[in-house]
């Protein structure tokens, strides 16, 4: 895998990463799809470089940590996410966006090292000389969601951006291997994808989806999405402006069956998600972004008691050598930890950030805060950005997490995150 991929990175490397761009805004319609300007059939290129330094402290004394291994304190890493995309012609645009990192996990009794490449996004694009017609083979990561922190409508399995720690984690962008077409027709859009499935489950091979959109001054998107011998499920997403500064979103989705593993399923027979948002955005360039989402796949209290005061049970019990039933302390105590790395664990959530505008020397202030209404428990984020010039811009981020020993984000096994990134585009 490695000789395979490094001489794709190498390539790439001439200048910077394909995620998202830390100064875009973070709900701009993900449908546009404007291709490269091209003059006299000349063929364009666009090169993307995003290096990564990551610092993780983990929690060595976690309440599920059974001691059957060692627990990391802490692990860092350096990545290279290289992107390029070129337009070959009027009609046929290729893009490739390959990962790579560098990662050190360290605990009290030794380091380990890894090193793993990844190819994210790899595809070929046709479109009509009209541009009403884009048929697009290979792999890529299509994005219907108009949320910010909840992106539920992107509802292709598994959903890569679960747990949403790190918005910008490369890994969460790796793209699926598909064929797609879409249709434009004035304001209206219509979509198709046939997708190779990356599912756990055994019996799915493949899923596809169906988008129907209306663009104008409210936009409005309806989805079919079907697993492999599965039942349908359905999603939509509506955004729309009340006046020049404020825009209103909402976005929902209903599933046949439950996403979050290892919760009984009880007499429902579908399950929805619904998130409402709002952004004020004022004329000196300062924003506020709010967000509520209610999701019927997370545990209630009861559930959530119940499992996560077994599996710490446990996890002591395997911890100091008194289980009575190795086997099964080993499931409880593996179910906690299962749950703790889905994300979107519980039923309630709502979210606050605030961006400033861009200073005269370029640098913005960004600060979010995700709690869980049904424990209290916070996520919280900092994260500063400057732009060094229009090809290079920069961020550091510090994420910290809160709450009780037994709530969500007291469960999850970071302490505190810091990443620092920079971006090239040329």
């Amino acid at each position: 895998m490695m000789k395979k991929t490094w001489p794709l990175l190498v390539v790439l490397a001439s200048p910077v990463v394909y995620a998202d761009d830390p100064f875009a805004d973070p709900f701009a319609d993900p449908f546009a799809d404007e291709p490269i300007a091209i003059e006299d059939n000349i063929h364009q290129s666009r090169i993307e470089l995003k290096s990564y330094y990551q610092n993780n402290n983990l929690r060595s004394n976690h309440p599920l940590n059974t001691g059957q291994f060692e627990f990391n304190d802490e692990f860092r890493f350096v990545g290279l996410d290289a992107s390029l995309e070129s337009q070959w012609s009027d009609q046929w645009k290729t893009r490739a966006r390959v990962y790579s990192r560098y990662m050190v996990s360290s605990a009290q009794t030794n380091n380990k090292e890894e090193i793993d490449t990844y190819l994210l996004e790899g595809l070929l694009q046709w479109q009509s000389l009209d541009q009403n017609l884009v048929i697009e083979l290979g792999r890529n990561t299509p994005k219907w969601s108009n949320g910010y922190n909840y992106d539920i409508a992107n509802m292709l399995q598994p959903n890569r951006s679960l747990p949403n720690i790190d918005q910008d984690n490369p890994l969460q962008a790796k793209g699926w291997d598909m064929l797609s077409a879409q249709y434009y027709s004035g304001h209206w859009s219509m979509a198709g994808y046939l997708v190779k499935s990356d599912s756990d489950n055994p019996n799915i091979d493949s899923e596809a989806v169906l988008r129907l959109g209306y663009q104008n001054d409210h936009e409005f998107s309806f989805l079919i999405h079907k697993l492999d011998q599965g039942k349908l499920a359905y999603g939509a997403t509506f955004s729309t402006l009340l006046g020049d500064e404020t825009t209103i979103r909402a976005e929902w989705t209903r599933h046949p069956f439950r996403q979050t593993n290892l919760l009984d399923g009880g007499e429902r027979t579908h399950y929805q998600r619904l998130v409402l948002g709002t952004t004020y955005a004022a004329i000196d360039g300062w924003s506020l972004t709010g967000e509520f989402f209610y999701n019927q796949h997370g545990a209630n209290d009861n559930q959530w008691q119940q499992i996560t005061e077994l599996a710490a049970t446990s996890a002591d019990l395997l911890k100091t050598g008194q289980t009575q039933n190795v086997d099964q302390d080993r499931y409880l105590a593996g179910a906690g930890l299962g749950l703790m790395a889905q994300g979107w664990s519980r039923q309630r959530y709502g979210s606050l950030m605030f961006m400033s505008g861009q200073s005269e020397d370029l640098w913005q202030l960004r600060l979010g805060s995700q709690i869980s209404l049904d424990d209290s428990s916070r996520l919280h984020r900092v994260e500063v950005l400057k732009s060094i010039n229009d090809n290079l811009s920069t961020r550091l981020e510090v994420q910290l997490f809160e709450g009780c020993e037994l709530c969500e984000f007291g469960l999850n096994p970071n302490q505190s995150n810091v990443r620092f990134t920079a971006s090239w585009l040329f």
